[in-house]
């Protein structure tokens, strides 16, 4: 407050006060006339002092509002803002007025980022009475089913189908689900996550078709198949390279009997290393040449049960106890061998990680998704996969076992994408968890 409007604020206060020390001797002399003469004038210096009040912070009030209602027109007069109040007032309001400028800028770079995404994206946002509104959705998601852009979450979950119910769930979930788009069924990969703010809860749910993920889980494989051959073809060249000029510095000098037992030691060097490059070089060449899957109806409980009867000895010998749990008979459309060779591994992988364990599980379950697919599940109490390796378990040649070739994973899940579906692993000391999940 400046000292103008301070000094006319105490003035007032002390008129007043000297009017009503008046009104009180008045009174008491018995003056009725000047001492309901000075009231008047009490009263009509109050009401000034009022609206000098009233005047005096109705900008300040004004400001207030607007930072309510989030309405920056309001603007202070640069004599006013001589006043440190009203300077203050000013500066707080620009204050706000710059933070909802950034606000609304970075909010429509979200929305231009969640828009240009190639996933289909939507965001629920729901408040402390339950009330669901769409915060965010963007055109692939809309493009994805095939309805309108509606911001509305009644319009919208009526148009959405059975994914509405994945939605209703609230939380974290990810799933291969089958959704009707114009009287088609098409697949997708679903994942939802939940973020809590002060008040409300948001919903993030994103779509992927198949093939988007498909492609996305090759050009991965890509890098990490070219790390793996530039890696193991610089290690089997470099020890050759490296004794091809020993042998040739040998074959210079005059050769002898412990001449000739070195060249026949580098050569029978080469030949191995050359062997393993060409048997390196063929696996991958297997791996590519994968054949089409030979399709059939097949039932899957009795798939895997007629698989693992392989393994009852080895059961039996380890001590490993088996635990089976198929609600269903599920059928599926896919190649006997393959998908056989898929359950082997598996089994394989979850008795190497047994190893060492006091008590050994293995778990199968064969199931339906909430999506209706069928699913076939191998758990283990093992070891567990480690965070170091999780990326890499898929990689071609890459093993912790010291007998292990590092392709049955990678080829298990060669054969299963192969037939559309999916494999998936979550993995923690004493649970892991292989899934794979038949699409078609």
């Amino acid at each position: 407050m400046g000292k103008s409007q301070l000094t006319q604020i105490i003035l007032r206060i002390l008129f007043l006060t000297i009017n009503g020390i008046i009104i009180f001797y008045t009174y008491t002399k018995g003056l009725i006339a000047n001492s309901v003469g000075f009231s008047l004038i009490f009263v009509f210096q109050i009401f000034l002092f009022i609206d000098f009040l009233k005047k005096l912070f109705a900008d300040i009030e004004k400001s207030i509002d607007c930072l309510l209602n989030n309405d920056y027109s309001n603007t202070i007069s640069k004599e006013k803002r001589e006043t440190p109040l009203f300077n203050k007032t000013a500066l707080l309001l620009e204050k706000h007025r710059k933070l909802s400028l950034q606000t609304t800028s970075e909010t429509l770079i979200f929305s231009n980022i969640i828009e240009s995404l190639t996933i289909g994206v939507l965001i629920l946002r729901k408040d402390p009475e339950d009330t669901i509104d769409v915060f965010q959705i963007n055109k692939a998601f809309i493009d994805f089913l095939k309805i309108p852009k509606f911001y509305n979450w009644n319009l919208l979950k009526n148009r959405i189908g059975n994914l509405s119910e994945f939605i209703s769930e609230w939380k974290h979930l990810k799933h291969t689900i089958s959704l009707k788009v114009n009287n088609k069924e098409e697949d997708f990969f679903f994942k939802s996550s939940v973020t809590q703010t002060n008040e409300d809860q948001y919903l993030v749910i994103t779509l992927e078709t198949i093939q988007q993920l498909i492609n996305k889980k090759e050009k991965e494989a890509w890098y990490k198949l070219m790390n793996v051959m530039s890696h193991e073809i610089i290690n089997t060249i470099t020890p050759i390279s490296s004794l091809a000029e020993n042998l040739e510095d040998l074959i210079q000098d005059e050769v002898d009997e412990e001449t000739l037992e070195e060249l026949s030691t580098g050569l029978k060097i080469i030949k191995k290393r050359s062997k393993h490059l060409t048997s390196f070089v063929d696996t991958y060449r297997k791996l590519a040449e994968l054949p089409l899957p030979n399709k059939q109806k097949l039932n899957l409980v009795s798939l895997v049960d007629n698989t693992l009867n392989l393994f009852n000895k080895e059961f039996q010998s380890k001590n490993i106890k088996l635990d089976k749990f198929t609600n269903v008979n599920n059928e599926i459309y896919a190649d006997k061998e393959q998908i056989e060779q898929v359950i082997i591994n598996l089994i394989s992988n979850a008795l190497h990680a047994l190893e060492g364990i006091d008590t050994p599980v293995i778990t199968i379950e064969i199931d339906v998704n909430k999506a209706n697919k069928p699913y076939l599940r191998v758990k283990d109490n093992g070891i567990g996969i480690s965070e170091e390796i999780k990326d890499n378990i898929f990689v071609p040649y890459f093993t912790t076992r010291k007998d292990g070739s590092g392709i049955g994973l990678t080829l298990s899940k060669s054969i299963i994408e192969a037939h559309n579906s999916i494999i998936q692993f979550k993995s923690k000391p004493g649970n892991t968890v292989f899934t794979v999940t038949f699409i078609n």
